[in-house]
């Protein structure tokens, strides 16, 4: 039985017209400037795919160097990565190591656990019930059988080791516990443009191994092109980007067989794998990173209050509240600080270098996809998938822009500072009847200012790129804060449930609450009116 990701149709696209498609690893490169995206079944299926594909995408065509990233963005297409690179005999593509059901070297997989007893194919889908993974909305049971095509088994099998759960697994011998595989810990970010070709370059940093990007070691290499891991779990640091980018966090083994002539993959081995060691910080580059301060310390010699921070964390999806509160770690280039206390992920770095180049449009605006997935407390169980997008005025990603930061950081404190008083409004009322927590207080808020932020985000891009006074834009973001805030504290205070005493305290921490809002506002000018003269 043969399967080979480089011939047969497995990963999910979507065309320029808006068809959906399942295409080879070849196709997919050779024809992305015709292609949208790539789109999984769920949103860790998406990231983990890109992810495996950037790899690949390092390893055929580099780029060494920004002058080759150029070349291959100013390019139609991307070239075939079938054909050899001038002055080498061989493409770099070998086909020979994506073949998912090779006896010596399967994709991804570690034929030494195959007399591990398999189990139900299950296992590789978060979301079907299996074992002790019960779920609320699959309504199979352990003993329904689960047979996946190839191409699903494949899907399936890159996002199982780039976003398994920890917990107990099968062992190999006696190691039953598991790291949480890496994409867990983090918001995947992703710059996404028009075509598939400028989402994968937009992502794709140059890479020559020992020099770019930083803390890729000569000897990193992908997954595929390593020797069968050893069966045993251990722990070590990734010798590089494509080692990451494939990180091995199981050992698996796929079972197939066939059926009417039809091949399936029925039953899976699953084991510990390779757990990661290391900072993420200074491995990951998908990701934005902040260090939250912690404390204000005076210094001794000089009299001065410096900031002290707390450990770098990574920025990562939090329900209901919106991915776009943390624009500047995801957005912008620290400037003039001494301590660092956000990383925004290394590509946007590229990116903004090649705008400074004048190689990509000052005027451009791309999407931030961020990818997640969130666990229960103990790390072992799907919880919920998760995607939001931010906007990318590419005008904002440059690094001499000081003005940027201060006024989006405030821009983000106002919301914050407004939803505080929105729940303040509500803990005061319920203080009085020893009510529960107003459900939906949150949903008529948060969600709702995402795409004003994005708004605001592309006004601010477009006046500080003209050297104009961007206080339109902060305007136009403090009006859609009033009016959504006001909306839902009017929706809570006139509920149809209120009467008496309850709507005579409801009114008086409404009108609290348009007071402190009030005052928030003022406060946000006087914050700004600096970065305006």
């Amino acid at each position: 039985m043969r399967f080979n990701l480089t011939e047969q149709p497995w990963l999910p696209v979507v065309r320029m017209d808006g068809t959906r498609d399942e295409v080879d690893l070849v196709t997919l490169l050779s024809e992305s400037h015709r292609i949208r995206r790539i789109l999984g079944q769920s949103p860790p299926m998406t990231a983990a795919l890109h992810r495996l594909v950037l790899a690949l995408m390092h390893r055929v065509y580099g780029p060494a160097d920004e002058k080759e990233w150029a070349e291959l963005w100013r390019a139609e297409s991307l070239p075939d990565p079938t054909t050899p690179r001038p002055g080498e005999p061989l493409p770099r593509l070998q086909a020979d190591r994506f073949e998912l059901f090779d006896a010596e070297r399967p994709f991804l997989q570690c034929p030494a656990v195959s007399g591990v007893p398999a189990s139900s194919a299950a296992k590789l889908v978060p979301h079907r019930a299996v074992g002790n993974n019960t779920t609320l909305f699959d309504h199979t049971t352990v003993q329904d059988e689960v047979r996946l095509s190839p191409a699903e088994a494949a899907r399936w099998l890159v996002t199982l080791q780039a976003y398994d759960p920890g917990g107990m697994k099968t062992p190999y011998a006696r190691d039953k516990s598991s790291q949480a595989a890496p994409a867990n810990s983090m918001g995947m970010v992703l710059v996404e443009g028009r075509t598939l070709k400028e989402t994968l370059l937009l992502n794709l940093m140059p890479y020559q191994p020992g020099e770019s990007p930083r803390k890729t070691d000569v000897d990193d290499r992908p997954a595929w092109e390593a020797p069968p891991p050893r069966p045993e779990p251990e722990q070590r640091p990734p010798k590089g980007w494509t080692d990451l980018l494939t990180w091995p966090s199981r050992r698996v083994w796929l079972v197939p067989r066939q059926v009417d002539g039809e091949t399936y993959v029925d039953r899976v081995v699953i084991t510990p794998g390779t757990r990661l060691s290391g900072e993420l910080e200074d491995n990951e580059w998908m990701a934005a990173h902040r260090r939250p301060k912690i404390r204000e310390a005076r210094s001794t010699r000089s009299g001065t209050t410096k900031p002290k921070y707390g450990p770098w964390y990574a920025v990562r999806l939090q329900e209901h509240r919106g991915v776009w509160r943390f624009s500047q770690e995801l957005l912008l280039a620290p400037v003039g600080s001494e301590e660092r206390r956000w990383q925004r992920p290394l590509t946007l770095d590229h990116v903004a270098r090649m705008v400074m180049d004048r190689v990509i449009p000052r005027n451009a605006v791309y999407t931030l996809r961020v990818f997640g997935q969130q666990l229960d407390s103990k790390g072992s169980v799907v919880q919920q998938a998760m995607e939001e997008t931010v906007a990318a005025p590419v005008a904002l990603l440059r690094a001499d822009h000081p003005v940027a930061g201060p006024v989006i950081g405030h821009s983000i404190e106002l919301a914050n500072l407004v939803g505080s008083a929105l729940n303040q409004m509500d803990r005061e009322h319920r203080a009085q009847f020893k009510a529960a927590a107003s459900v939906g207080l949150d949903l008529a808020y948060w969600p709702l200012l995402s795409g004003p932020f994005d708004t605001f985000l592309q006004a601010l891009a477009r006046a500080l790129e003209a050297g104009i006074n961007p206080r339109p834009a902060t305007d136009g973001w403090e009006r859609a804060i009033w009016r959504i805030a006001t909306e839902a504290a009017e929706r809570w205070s006139e509920r149809s449930l209120r009467q008496g005493r309850n709507l005579e305290v409801a009114g008086k921490c409404y009108e609290q609450f348009l007071e402190q809002l009030r005052h928030e506002i003022h406060t946000y000018h006087g914050y700004l009116v600096r970065y305006f003269e």
